[in-house]
């Protein structure tokens, strides 16, 4: 496991073969292998072993089989077969046969609620808004931090924004956030192409400081390692980008990290989302990895040069006029750097 999470893909393929040959009762082992493979570009690799496992009893490894065979179906743009299997990820959990699945809601308020990481709520609310155009009443459920954020500063009125922890899924129509893709936008032509701000704010005039974050969710320890780089190597991409202009006025959009923050005399910012925005606001631009910054800043239509990881997210492999952001640039993994 210690290799698993410590962006060791090679090492951890080769313990977790071993372990599922002395345990060919655990098909768990098949799912965790097929990500060390993914993470490895064995994209052929990685479905077979999520297939193998699709061929257990437990529903708890059909769940994490299908939800991962189905992002990876994704990121090879096979958006029929990639969407099939990931809404079979809640097929046996109790709230499933109350899934919004486009039917007249007869009045009632659907709940939309984020079940993934924070990045992906800045993303995928902008599905929120055709609900609004087709007159749908809703209610938006995120993660407790995000309330405030959603509720004073998303670009479009919605009823209520509330606690997903605090949710009994079960007493009317809801449906989670990313389940709106499939539904209203199966092949993102929509989603990809959308160009207007997320989130309405007063931005300053002038605004000069470059905004850094190099480290992704520490509480994903699979993919964080993959993700994160240093912020030594960030600012020497932001003197690359800038053509060699002396970075002076560099501000950390960057929460924990404080070792990091005393050897560079950067300021740790409040671990408040408001706080993030304002902060973000007053710059001209934002050199970040995959995070949830990244979404944010680019939601509000800041400049943001993001550096891909090695084995990037589904959704950064496709087309459209932009990356889902006008004001977004991706940077190949190649200018990639380990986290010191």
């Amino acid at each position: 496991m210690q290799a698993f999470c410590g962006a060791k893909p090679v090492l951890a393929s080769n313990l977790l073969k071993k372990a599922y040959q002395l345990n060919p009762n655990e098909p768990g082992l098949l799912v965790n292998l097929g990500l060390t493979m993914m993470q490895r570009g064995l994209d052929k690799s990685a479905a077979y072993c999520y297939m193998l496992a699709l061929q257990s009893n437990n529903p708890i490894v059909l769940g994490s089989a299908n939800k991962n065979l189905g992002l990876l179906r994704l990121w090879q743009g096979n958006w029929k077969d990639g969407w099939y299997h990931y809404l079979k990820r809640y097929e046996a959990k109790p709230f499933a046969a109350n899934e919004w699945r486009g039917e007249s809601l007869n009045g009632q308020i659907l709940t939309v609620w984020n079940d993934l990481g924070m990045g992906d709520a800045f993303n995928f609310v902008r599905y929120t808004k055709q609900l609004i155009d087709h007159g749908i009443k809703f209610r938006l459920a995120v993660h407790a931090s995000q309330i405030d954020i959603f509720k004073h500063y998303l670009a479009w009125p919605i009823i209520d924004v509330c606690d997903r922890d605090n949710l009994d899924l079960t007493a009317g129509p809801q449906i989670p956030l990313i389940h709106l893709l499939p539904l209203l936008d199966p092949s993102l032509n929509w989603g990809l192409n959308y160009s207007e701000p997320s989130f309405s704010f007063n931005k300053p005039n002038n605004p000069k400081a470059l905004g850094l974050c190099w480290a992704s969710n520490p509480a994903d320890p699979t993919m964080a390692p993959y993700k994160s780089s240093s912020p030594e190597h960030l600012i020497q991409i932001t003197e690359l980008i800038n053509k060699g202009e002396t970075t002076t006025n560099l501000l950390s959009l960057q929460t924990n990290e404080a070792e990091a923050h005393r050897r560079l005399g950067l300021d740790a910012p409040p671990q408040n989302w408001v706080n993030t925005l304002e902060l973000i606001n007053s710059c001209r631009q934002v050199f970040s990895v995959d995070t949830a910054v990244v979404h944010l800043a680019a939601g509000c239509g800041i400049p943001v040069q993001m550096l891909l990881a090695p084995q990037a997210d589904w959704r950064w492999r496709h087309g459209g006029k932009h990356p889902w952001y006008p004001s977004l640039t991706l940077l190949p993994a190649a200018l990639a750097a380990p986290k010191a």
